[in-house]
């Protein structure tokens, strides 16, 4: 398994919820809220190196009547490398808003999603920082309706520092694989 990048997770995630739940339904003016609380473990093969995977997740998930949602979250996993025990923490915490617009005619869905807090931080264990995204960052990104294919995708705001971001996601391979091997 790749990693998945955290705003296409999460905007999955949003874009399944939205179309679930038909605009205006019973639910009125109050949100609908989403709580789940996970750990386990599972393997996986990150950044091409076979490896365990131990995680908690807190997720709050708030969808408003105006399709707008609110998701606080905080999660921490843990990569080992079953061959050598060398480890990677995986971690943040923090809010994201958003919302999402349909564009019947293009086919399209395209969501704006902001992030504030620490997307992400990347360490060794007892370790140093390899990696940390803090602060604001705002994403738009278009998918095609019918295959879910990601059309665009922009950062429109960057109050960071976000250098996973900046690097367009293959900054966390460069720090995560040496760390592992």
């Amino acid at each position: 398994m790749e990693r998945v990048s955290l705003t296409r997770m999460l905007s999955a995630l949003a874009l399944i919820t939205a179309l679930a739940i038909p605009p205006n339904t019973a639910f009125g003016a109050a949100p609908l809220r989403f709580h789940d609380h996970s750990t386990g473990t599972t393997s996986a093969t990150v950044c091409g190196i076979p490896v365990e995977i131990s995680f908690i997740n807190t997720d709050n998930f708030f969808l408003y009547p105006d399709g707008s949602f609110k998701d606080t979250y905080s999660f921490s996993e843990t990569f080992t490398n079953p061959v050598n025990g060398n480890a990677v923490n995986l971690s943040g915490a923090g809010q994201q808003t958003g919302h999402a617009v349909v564009d019947s005619q293009a086919n399209t869905v395209t969501f704006t999603n902001t992030y504030k807090g620490l997307p992400e931080k990347i360490q060794t264990p007892h370790g140093p920082v390899l990696s940390r995204d803090a602060g604001v960052i705002t994403f738009v990104n278009t998918f095609d309706l019918a295959t879910g294919n990601l059309i665009s995708s922009a950062t429109v705001i960057n109050k960071g520092p976000h250098p996973e971001a900046d690097s367009d996601g293959a900054l966390f391979c460069e720090v995560v694989a040496p760390a592992l091997m």
